[in-house]
């Protein structure tokens, strides 16, 4: 599977130039750019990232350097707390002189809007080339990190951002905290019949609508392995029993923490039972079939912008 939407990669991390310290004084001197990032939304203008200097940044926010392009301009990624959404937005507004709600978040123009919005990242990961995609997945994982880790787990006392915005430091005890990243495995589950027609198995999630279909997944647990991760979770959600796990590729989920792991798996026989409280219903699909039921609306597969659908494509193209 090639890496496409959120896998592309485009960025040297270049962590040897994060520092000790939270402070990004030195960066920014060298004339890095902001990238800005609130709640999973990301500003958008002119076809990509809305890039500034360190002026537009409001003060007391959280910076994180992101690393440089194949260029070598340096980024740095701005988490805006509401505070210093709200001062940003105003700020672009007076540069203007237009109304911010209109055009901040105004419908339909998009990341080609002459004038910056607000977009979330999964209506973006399609348009952002390989570099801006890498700066974009960064941010928004690390900016829900911060947010949900603003103090230490041992002391409850507040934690400061050190290592250039990757680390966070309990003052009291000195100890370190770094970014969590969950692993979930996905699954392409293949069934071949004796005539070799092949079938993949979809579900639909219950708090999904009734035509939403998708690829079987779950979170990796503590102490096991990948693989046997998949036979569980399938086993869980379908009581259908796998083998043969293969690892296939992987893609950054970062809503809000999440590394997805593709796998695909052997079905030996077509028999299950929907867990009911997770899966409300699964389905067995050829490809002639699952192409018909997306082709007249009575299935939505998931898009390319997300693993499930790069693998479900993978499969359906590969007849």
């Amino acid at each position: 599977m090639q890496p496409i939407s959120l896998a592309r990669h485009g960025i040297d991390r270049d962590h040897l130039t994060r520092g000790r310290d939270g402070d990004l004084s030195e960066i920014w001197v060298s004339g890095a750019r902001a990238v800005f990032e609130h709640r999973g939304t990301l500003l958008v203008g002119g076809g990509g990232l809305f890039l500034t200097d360190r002026e537009s940044v409001p003060e007391g926010q959280t910076e994180v350097y992101l690393g440089c392009d194949p260029q070598g301009a340096r980024y740095i990624g701005v988490s805006l707390d509401d505070e210093g959404r709200s001062h940003l937005d105003a700020r672009l507004d007076a540069s203007r002189a237009r109304d911010a709600t209109d055009w901040l978040t105004a419908p339909g123009e998009g990341i080609d809007s002459s004038e910056p919005v607000w977009l979330p990242l999964r209506h973006l990961a399609e348009s952002l080339d390989d570099v801006q995609v890498s700066l974009a997945c960064e941010i928004v994982g690390l900016g829900n990190w911060h947010r949900a880790h603003r103090f230490s787990p041992r002391t409850g006392t507040p934690t400061a951002p050190v290592m250039g915005g990757w680390v966070r430091r309990d003052p009291e005890t000195g100890s370190e905290h770094f970014p969590r990243t969950d692993p979930a495995v996905i699954v392409v589950i293949v069934n071949t019949d004796r005539d070799g027609v092949e079938r993949v198995l979809l579900g639909n999630n219950a708090a999904w609508e009734s035509d939403r279909y998708s690829l079987l997944a779950g979170f990796v647990e503590p102490g096991e392995t990948l693989e046997h991760a998949v036979i569980r979770e399938i086993w869980e959600e379908a009581h259908l029993e796998v083998t043969d796990p293969r690892y296939l590729g992987s893609q950054p989920w970062p809503f809000p923490c999440s590394l997805m792991l593709g796998f695909s798996a052997v079905a030996p026989t077509r028999d299950f039972a929907a867990d009911e409280a997770e899966i409300a219903s699964l389905r067995w699909f050829t490809r002639a079939e699952l192409r018909a039921a997306i082709a007249n609306g009575e299935v939505r597969a998931p898009s390319t912008i997300s693993i499930a659908g790069q693998l479900l494509y993978s499969w359906l193209d590969n007849a």
